[in-house]
């Protein structure tokens, strides 16, 4: 990628469902557009999402009552508006999916609509026996590569946004730099930073820090969820065992398989029973066992993977832990993916809308990709030069101590194991403040020179020890409930000290 100038192109970053989404939009309208990712073109979160997607499309089911579910689960930090536009939205993405020929399960009567945590109707489909990220995914990469507006460059790390005058017109890469009409990041969240993760290695935050450097706000990065069943097995990556297996009737059982955690309950209700169970009581596992082989079919692409590890979907007990698995925070945007920034847009994982609140109702997230990816193309394609977001901010709740920068021997930039094993001890399913005021101390403060990981990191410590509460997947042992004082979000921008943006 030489330096290209071309003032109608649209680059977008992040080959996943929004950032498909996005491109697909674009060049409908007869935008070009670039699409650039730093690994594989077929790689990122989307694909390897294998739950499903929510979307209001059965009979007793209704866009209001998929909203109700949505806030109830996110502590009502979810913006309504935000909210709204996903859930009325989705429905129809979602049947655009279906008439497209993605192949969701189901019949000649319509797809299979199957029940999840937090979910009070059956509205998920799922594709593939448990790979509906990937075959959504690869359906809509199909028709961007057919597209001729679209160009997709792949294993291009982007190390910098291009800033003139304010506005962001470009991206920087080793490769060179190519301008355009604006910029749409869709790089995913943070939750790989984790030691145990259900999310690929790119999932680090460097769309979130690119947003940062270029002056964008950020918000919300202290929720992050911790998925309540990743196999918990010696040697074995924290493959995630699907919430649709539990809404299918698998339980969550002691090693004599009796009961020990209510399967159903929201994720991170469920995470936390299951961290305490762990501690005070001994292993949680996944018992399918009364359901018989009939789940090796359902749910093939779990069972052929757990087999690699000598376990039998339909007859072992699958041992299970909470792992990171998706962050609520992200760069914030508005309903059409603006940033604070003029010329730059998010979508999906990257951005915080508002839409999860605390606390991700199970399988929202590919339709938030969905509905925000289309809409941010929308709005970088129709947008005056200086159009960006704005929030109302005022000074945080209350009075916030904080701790002293003192970093260590490296100067807070521990090597990447280190971090991750220290947001694995130190800001978790559940957080002590006193551990959490250490890894702030030690991290980079926020105006230092830092890796991107590292930059994030710290600013989720630090907000996260800053939320005198506890809401949704945030949970403090000194603050065991919500506080209206704090039904809002942390913003955060480069140079500038944090501010409270009140929800409503």
């Amino acid at each position: 990628m030489t330096k290209q100038i071309d003032s109608d192109r649209l680059i977008i970053i992040g080959t996943g469902v929004a950032g498909l989404s996005a491109a697909l939009a674009a060049a409908e309208r007869g935008i070009p557009v670039t699409l650039v990712t730093a690994g594989d073109a077929r790689s990122g979160s989307s694909w390897w999402a294998q739950g499903g997607i929510a979307a209001a499309v059965g009979k007793n089911d209704s866009p209001d009552l998929h909203a109700a579910d949505t806030m109830a689960v996110g502590g009502r930090l979810n913006d309504a508006e935000a909210v709204r536009v996903m859930v009325e939205h989705g429905r129809e993405a979602v049947l655009r999916l279906l008439a497209s020929g993605v192949p969701f399960e189901g019949g000649p009567d319509g797809p299979e609509l199957t029940l999840e945590a937090g979910h009070s109707r059956r509205r998920i489909l799922h594709a593939n026996g448990g790979a509906t990220g990937e075959m959504i995914s690869a359906a809509m990469f199909e028709r961007a590569l057919a597209n001729p507006l679209v160009e997709v460059v792949a294993n291009t790390a982007v190390e910098r946004l291009v800033v003139e005058r304010g506005r962001v017109v470009g991206v920087e890469s080793r490769r060179g730099v190519l301008t355009g009409r604006a910029v749409v990041l869709a790089t995913g969240g943070y939750a790989g930073l984790w030691a145990r993760s259900s999310n690929p290695p790119g999932s680090n935050g460097t769309g979130a820090a690119l947003a940062w450097e270029a002056g964008a706000a950020v918000a919300d990065l202290e929720f992050v969820q911790f998925h309540p069943t990743a196999l918990e097995l010696p040697g074995a990556p924290a493959f995630l065992l699907s919430e649709a297996l539990r809404g299918e009737g698998a339980l969550l059982v002691d090693s004599n398989g009796r009961d020990a955690v209510a399967p159903l309950l929201p994720r991170d209700v469920v995470a936390r029973a299951i961290t305490r169970h762990r501690r005070e009581k001994g292993p949680v596992f996944l018992s399918l066992r009364h359901i018989g082989p009939k789940v090796r079919t359902r749910f093939a692409a779990i069972a052929r993977e757990l087999a690699q590890y000598g376990l039998d979907l339909a007859t072992d007990l699958i041992p299970v832990a909470p792992a990171a698995h998706y962050c609520m925070g992200g760069v914030r945007t508005d309903t059409w993916g603006r940033t604070t920034v003029p010329g730059l847009y998010a979508a999906g994982e990257v951005a915080c809308t508002g839409v999860q609140g605390a606390n991700r109702l199970a399988s929202n997230s590919l339709l938030e990709c969905l509905v925000f990816g289309e809409r941010a193309a929308q709005a970088a394609g129709s947008d005056e030069r200086e159009a960006r977001a704005s929030f109302n901010l005022r000074d945080l709740p209350e009075d916030v101590p904080m701790p002293a920068h003192t970093p260590g021997p490296n100067d807070g930039h521990y090597a990447a194991g280190r971090l991750a094993e220290r947001l694995q001890a130190d800001l978790c399913v559940e957080r002590e403040p006193q551990a959490m005021a250490a890894l702030v101390a030690e991290l980079p403060a926020q105006d230092d020179p830092a890796p991107p990981s590292h930059l994030v990191a710290s600013l989720a410590a630090l907000a996260a020890l800053m939320r005198q509460e506890s809401r949704g997947a945030h949970y403090r042992v000194d603050f065991h409930a919500a506080s209206l004082n704090w039904r809002g979000r942390i913003v955060w921008r480069r140079g500038v000290s944090s501010r409270f943006e009140e929800v409503s």
